[in-house]
Parts: structure tokens; sequence; C-alpha cells
């Protein structure tokens, strides 16, 4: 009675609108208040699958993030409260000015008025991104690696209103991370690459997945009888490629992708392309066509587009697709892919430090993509973005990962293969969850801001070590900022300039500060230690081949640090190539007695025409004298000069001589011996070497090869007191020098 009395003086007109606020408007805009909800998800009966996965998607992490499970239903009422999920059977008034079946297989959207939420898209994963998208960017929760989700804590979820209408902006997005196939990480990070089940939408699926011929036309099967099917090399057949020319040929491969296509009837894509080497047929009828397209594409397209022709008749809606990639990877001139040829160009051994578009090297590429895409409908990208030499190296390749994803789609590319290191296991490569999550972000929406998502990985992956973290970063990519230094998927750690030892001491001390900042939470403590593998890995490795400065002191402490994180990680390998990458081989070397011989007296270059220099007698070959000049290349003279470096055991020529061609040069250097004795030395030299020990000449290869330590053995009785070495090499191009090493 007191409270009505309260509105006694007031206006009829007032009084009457009050009485409708209080007992007819609702004016609540929150999904969850306090741990409750009035509100259920709806989805309908009639839903697909993956549309009911996404409704119970979203009420496990309703669940999670405020405590309040909102039940499922397949009903809708008048008087309810509903967060619909799919277009099916939802009220029209929901669905008002949508278009639903122009909805494509990805693309969502997400609508609410305040009073009820619409996640819905189409088939078959449009739905499930829609939900994703909610809990990521309205919801605030992130997957950014397996370990790390970010799940806010709340027991009141507003519902704003909202209009996000999204589709991808690749149709294909697969970062080739083992992080990326986690079915959870895949899913809330939208990539569509072999991670999702059916069950929740399936993946882009290419079968097979890449260089096709053998299984298109088995070599184990037909060579012997049919060496025709085969490459003509050289004046003879070799099963490296195919006869894309030999109708035969063309037969089988067709009934090849039929069955492919009946066994696989869920694949997107079916590849008919070459193999992961050279050898392309030059047989009189593939060069002729060759000849006339100015490239190996020629023959390859002739090829793919017979068969294209006979399955588009059978299965209109079937895509092939095949590489521009190596030998194919100049366009043709006149051949034009078929209308459901997809070609996948590739971006293959070029700079990795700059962008495309940023850097002279991508010229020759970037040409061939504006060529490709002017004749082909549908044009997809496999790009490099790890290194394959050694997986652990570190790799400052971000601003690549930054700016290439929309490079692309700015060029109407239709998708990306990100190649980084797929390591078998959990096994990790430098960064490879934040290069991931990175290029998942950007194969979406390339638009957004990549270097503040990187920020926000790293604040919120390693925490009170993110700053540390950060820099560490920031350190590495300013050395690779010029536009002179470049690097790419196969360069070792000795041939970059990134990796100085001042750059490794400045890395390890930021390492040290963030493990400090990590030490009291252990799953920070190891993720910061998992990105700090890289920088023990550069150290131990600049130790096996010599860099003595780079561990002066307690290795075995180095080592263990090692083993612990590489098991702790179950990395199993460190590079693609197995032998390379084999960890105990690589941990026989760190520990290896072996002691590099890295101060010399060097001279040089000299004459090497047709490598005539190799065997030409020079003068350092008479007699050593380090105040004595000679005629070099060209008429310079040169002299002896002081060669110390011990940040590696590579006495690198090409550093200190010019030119770097067609050239000799010597290094000398003594040892002395307490007692006369047989010792055993290792070679390795790019290229052909010749030493002599006290005159006495105990190696002779005149070979074409990268150096690596003890590639040559050779053992030498040596006098008691000083002995002389002279060592020579010689060079045809590219990289020059040698290792030298005293074996234990």
């Amino acid at each position: 009675m007191k409270a009505n009395l309260q509105f006694q003086h007031l206006p009829v007109t007032i009084l009457f609108l009050l009485a409708v606020c209080l007992f007819s408007c609702d004016t609540s805009n929150e999904l969850v208040s306090n741990g409750k909800s009035e509100y259920k998800i709806f989805v309908s009966s009639a839903a697909t699958i993956p549309e009911k996965s996404a409704a119970l998607e979203l009420q496990k992490y309703v669940h999670k993030i405020s405590g309040c499970t909102l039940p499922i239903t397949h009903e809708v009422s008048p008087e309810g409260k509903f967060v619909y999920i799919g277009f099916k059977d939802v009220p029209q008034s929901v669905l008002k000015g949508l278009d639903t079946a122009g909805f494509g297989k990805e693309e969502f959207i997400i609508r609410s008025d305040g009073k009820s939420l619409l996640i819905a898209g189409g088939n078959s994963r449009g739905t499930v991104y829609g939900v994703s998208a909610y809990l990521t960017d309205h919801l605030g929760c992130r997957w950014y690696t397996r370990e790390v989700i970010k799940l806010p804590s709340q027991s009141t979820i507003e519902l704003a209103e909202i209009e996000d209408r999204q589709k991808p902006a690749l149709e294909y997005r697969e970062p080739y991370y083992h992080e990326a196939y986690d079915t959870e990480w895949a899913l809330h990070n939208k990539t569509n690459s072999r991670g999702i089940p059916d069950s929740l939408g399936g993946a882009y699926v290419i079968y097979p997945f890449v260089h096709t011929f053998n299984a298109l036309v088995a070599p184990e099967k037909y060579f012997k009888t049919h060496p025709e099917y085969f490459s003509e090399v050289k004046g003879k057949r070799a099963p490296s490629q195919l006869c894309l020319t030999n109708p035969e040929v063309v037969k089988i491969a067709t009934a090849t992708v039929f069955d492919w296509i009946r066994q696989y009837p869920k694949a997107n894509v079916f590849s008919v392309d070459q193999n992961d080497f050279g050898g392309n047929c030059t047989c009189v009828n593939c060069k002729k066509i060759d000849d006339a397209e100015g490239s190996p594409a020629g023959s390859l397209l002739n090829f793919v587009n017979q068969i294209a022709d006979t399955v588009g008749k059978a299965y209109p809606e079937i895509k092939l697709q095949t590489l521009a990639y190596d030998y194919t990877e100049v366009p043709p001139r006149t051949i034009r892919p078929a209308d459901n040829v997809t070609i996948r160009l590739c971006h293959y051994d070029y700079c990795s430090a700059h962008p495309l578009g940023k850097c002279d090297d991508h010229k020759p590429y970037i040409e061939r993509l504006a060529q490709w895409k002017k004749i082909a409908k549908r044009v997809t990208i496999w790009d490099y973005y790890t290194q394959f030499a050694s997986y652990l190296m570190p790799y400052p390749n971000f601003e690549t990962v930054k700016n290439d994803v929309k490079f692309y789609v700015n060029r109407g590319v239709i998708g990306l293969f990100a190649q980084g290191n797929n390591v078998p296991a959990d096994g990790h490569g430098e960064f490879t969850e934040l290069r991931a999550w990175l290029f998942a972000q950007l194969m979406w929406n390339p638009n957004q801001d990549a270097q503040q998502l990187i920020d926000e990985y790293v604040a919120n992956v390693y925490g009170n070590a993110s700053g540390y973290i950060s820099e560490y970063i920031q350190l590495m990519h300013d050395q690779v900022k010029s536009d002179t230094v470049h690097f790419s998927i196969w360069t070792k750690p000795e041939d970059v300039s990134y990796l100085n030892l001042k750059t490794i001491q400045k890395a390890d001390s930021l390492f040290d500060l963030a493990k400090a900042a990590a030490k009291n939470d252990t799953g920070l403590f190891k993720r910061v230690e998992r990105a700090y593998l890289p920088v023990i890995f550069t150290k131990l490795y600049f130790h096996s081949i010599g860099g003595t400065d780079y561990v002066p002191k307690d290795l075995a402490a180095v080592v263990a640090d090692y083993k612990r994180i590489i098991a702790d990680n179950k990395i199993t390998t460190m590079a693609e190539v197995p032998e390379v990458g084999s960890i105990p081989k690589f941990l026989e070397r760190v520990e290896s007695p072996d002691r590099f011989i890295n101060d010399w007296w060097i001279i040089g270059p000299f004459d090497n025409t047709e490598r005539k220099g190799f065997a030409a007698v020079y003068g350092p070959e008479t007699g050593f004298d380090s105040t004595k000049t000679y005629s070099g290349v060209a008429g310079k003279t040169v002299k002896w000069t002081t060669y110390s470096d011990h940040t590696t055991g590579y006495v690198n020529f090409a550093k200190r001589f010019t030119p770097a061609k067609d050239v000799v040069s010597y290094a000398y250097t003594t040892i002395n011996v307490s007692e006369a004795q047989t010792m055993k030395f290792g070679v390795g030299s790019n290229d052909g070497v010749r030493v002599w020990v006290n005159g006495k000449l105990v190696l002779d290869r005149m070979v074409l090869r990268p150096a690596l330590p003890n590639d040559d053995q050779i053992s030498v009785p040596m006098k008691k007191g000083e002995n002389t070495i002279l060592v020579k090499v010689d060079q045809t191009g590219n990289k020059w020098g040698f290792y030298f090493t005293e074996r234990q």
C-alpha cells in the first residue's frame, strides 16, 4: 500500500506507461545473468549433424564461461527466449532480409536484436564456424595452442545487438604445422584441412594430396612392360615422370581418377600432378609441345585437360588440380587450364626474409603468378615458411607471414597451403604454434593487423615473460630488415649473418630474464624453454662445426638442457631430410672430441679456369714465406694474411677473396707434436681439395660438393716438433672454403 501511494499524484498517462513497462516490457539484454538464464538453444530436429554439433559446442562453452547450462530444444514457443542455431525452422521474423540459400559453405551470420540470437550459416561448416566466431569475436575466447586456451570467467553474458556476417577470404586454408591438425584448435581457428571430422562439417579434402604421377600410372606395374609410358630423359626411358603425350597413359590416368572419385566421394579436389623431382619427358611429342609453349607446363596442361574433359562430362562438379612447380612454374604460351582445373603455384626457394612485393628476389615469381591468374580461373598457392635444413634454427620470417596472405588474397588466389614444419608427434620447430595461429587468423581475414595479432598471442601465451619474448623476436627480425639480407628454406645456420655471436649472446640474456619471470609457473616455464630451444640449438650447432666461442664453457650443461627440452616436447627430428635431422647424430657431432683448426695463414685467389688451376703449381706450393707476394687472378698481387675465427671452424674463402668463382686459394698452418706419431685429420671442402703435410701430398680430391666436417679422413705420420699443413681448395661458384679437424 505504501508503495502505491508514491504514484497517486502522477498524471494518468505516465501511470499507464509505467504499468506497461512493469508488466509487459522486457528490457533484459543478458544471455546469462549471475549464472542463470531464461534462454534455450534451439536447433531443428531436421538440422544437419554439424548444426546439432554446433549447438552442443555453444552449450559447452557458455557453461564453461558462466557456469550456466542452456538447455537444447527442438521446439520454439512465442513466449520463450532462444538462441537459434542454423536456419532450419527458425521464425521468419528472426531471418528477416536473409537469403538463407545464398550462404556459402563456410559463410555465416551472427545476428542479435538484444532479445534473441541467431547463429547460422551455409552447410557444411558455416554454422559451426559461426559458433566459433561468436565465442572468439564476441565472448573473447581464444584457442592459441593446444595447451593455452583463453576462456573468460563471467557469471553474466551480455546479449548486445549484433549483425556480423562473415565468410573466409580463402576457400582453402591449411597452415602445415602439427598444431593446426588438432580438431579443437582447427575448429575454433577456422582452418579447414584434415583436422575436422564430418560431424563438425568436414574438411577441405585434396586427394591424393600431391605428387601423384606414380599413383596415376604405377611404375612398378607398368615400367618393365611399357617403358614408353614414362619419361624419356637423355634418350632413355626412366620412371621419373610420365610421358604425357602417350594416349595409353592418358587412358590409364583417367581411369585411375575415376576410381578415386568413386572411392573418395567427399573430396573437393583430385590431384593430377608431377612427382617431386625432375626428369620430365623429352620425347619427340612432349618436346614439340613444350618448345612451342615455352615451358614443360605445356605438355602437362595438355595431359591434365584431357583427363579434366572426360571427368567433367561425368562429374561436372568435380575439380582437378595440378602443380605449377619447378620445371612447370612458367605458364605455357597458348594452352589454357580447363575450367575445372585448379593451378597450384609453388613459391619455392625464394627469399624468406622479405614479403612478396618488397624484395626483388620475388619479381619473377610475382610475374608468373600474374600470368597464371590471366589464364586460369582457379589458382591456389603452395608457399614455404620453414627452414627445411634445420627446423630448430631461428628463422626471422614473420614479415612474410604477416604480409603474404593479404598479397595473395588481393590477387584473387582462392587457397593457400603454408608449408611449415609439421614434424612428427609433438615436435616443435621455432615458434610453430605462433605461426600456425597467425596464419589461421589471416587466412580467414587478411585485413587484420598482423603485428597486433602477434603481440596478442605473445602476451597471452608467455604471460610474465612476454616482454622478453617480444624483444627476442624483434632482435632477430632487426638483423634481416636490410634489402641486402636474404635467406631461403634450405639455408644453413653458417650461411646467415643474423646468427652472429653477439646476437646469440643477447638472445641468451633475454631468455635468462624470461625464464626468471616464468619460474613460478610450470606450464609457462616449459613454453619459454620451448621458445629458447632454437637459441640452444644454434649454440650447439656452431660448436659442432668449430665455433667454440658459442659455448665457451660448461658444454655439458647446455647439452643437458637441449636433451631435456627435446624429450619434454617429444621432438623426433630436426630437418626435412632424415639424415640431416637425426638428433642422435647431431649430438654425436656436438659431443665429438675432435678439434677444429681455426687459425691459418691464407692467400689467393689464383686462376682456376676450366679447373686447370687445381693441378697447377702456384707459388705457395713451393714453400711458405709470409713476406712473399705472388701474381694472382688477372695479375693482381696477392700476399699471405692471417685468418682466425672461433665462431665457426669453417675457413670461408668466399668472404675474404674476390673473385670467388673459377679460382683456387691456399691456407697454411703448423702443428707441434710432442713425439712422433700417426695422427688422424678430417677435411671437408667446397669444392676440390688438396692437402700437403710436411710437403707431402696426402689428399687429392677433385670434387664438387658442399663443405661438411670430416667428409674426407686421412691418417698421416707426424714428426716430433713442428709439422706444416698446406690446404688448397678450388671453386667453381657460390660457397667456397673448408673445414680441417684434428680427430681424436
